[in-house]
């Protein structure tokens, strides 16, 4: 561990009914910079109106993204979820989905430096949204003007993706790959002990959980090819994982509302975890 992780209140609970017994626990996308508001509360909330019990892992992000930080933030989350469960999933975004699959992956690591029982943090599934599951990945570099909007002001970068902001021929790219390392890895060229260390699918196991995965064909920040490395790595080892490309849709739509294709993922994703929670039972 580097220096000391904070792991108190990072679970911010949208609702918990003690006579549900199942949970969903909401990781939110940004590149380890920032996190997404829109793929955090909005889709605990899809959840908790489906009958989950549901809440938002707000893991730390910038300096506080060091691994193996929000790995045990994570792992915290899903022990207390425990605790009043008898179900608990983890879903996530972008690099909240590879940080949701780095826990499915991880978990024993996570249980040990906690100083708890693997059972413990172990999530029973995962849901997980056009992630990075594998270093090098390939990362397309946006440019910088879609960004600046994120902070309320359309011509100022958000400082957190300072680190990404490359001049090019083409105009300023942000290298949202280069970023995720920084924060996560705390440089932009990781040892390949490293990059190991933060790809889900050169990690997954006989006992890593099943995973609904879900991208778009068009996203133009990560490979929906990332996906496709995850659900294989699950396969190899006899773990159910259902993947969904859809052919329309860009990087980053959350519960995807204005895709007439991507919009059914939620439901598709309930349906999964209840036939998963019934196969258990």
């Amino acid at each position: 561990m580097h220096g000391k992780v904070s792991i108190q209140n990072v679970r911010k609970t949208i609702r918990q009914d003690p006579n549900t017994r199942k949970e969903i626990i909401v990781c939110p996308g940004g590149s380890y910079a920032t996190l997404s508001a829109f793929e955090g509360e909005p889709v605990a909330r899809f959840f908790a109106g489906r009958g989950w019990n549901a809440s938002v892992c707000e893991y730390g992000v910038e300096e506080k993204a060091r691994m193996p930080g929000p790995l045990l933030q994570l792992a915290q989350a899903v022990a207390q979820a425990r605790r009043e469960n008898d179900f608990v999933a983890v879903c996530g975004f972008s690099a909240g989905a590879n940080l949701a699959a780095l826990l499915c992956t991880r978990y024993e690591e996570a249980a040990r430096l906690l100083g708890t029982k693997p059972e413990a943090v172990r999530p029973d599934a995962a849901v997980l949204g056009y992630g990075v599951y594998r270093f090098p990945a390939g990362m397309v570099p946006q440019p910088a003007e879609k960004f600046g909007q994120v902070s309320g002001q359309s011509d100022r970068l958000p400082k957190c993706f300072r680190p990404a902001l490359r001049q090019t021929a083409q105009g300023d790219r942000l290298d949202f790959e280069a970023l995720m390392l920084e924060y996560a890895a705390g440089r932009q060229d990781p040892s390949a002990d490293e990059w190991r260390s933060l790809s889900p699918a050169e990690l997954a196991g006989p006992e890593t959980p099943p995973a609904f995965l879900w991208t778009t064909r068009e996203d133009t920040m990560v490979p929906p090819e990332q996906s496709l490395f995850y659900a294989r790595a699950l396969w190899a080892h006899g773990v159910p994982a259902a993947l969904h490309v859809f052919s329309r849709g860009d990087h980053g739509e959350g519960l995807a509302g204005q895709n007439p294709e991507s919009r059914f993922w939620p439901e598709m994703a309930h349906s999964w975890l209840l036939a998963l929670i019934g196969a258990k039972t």
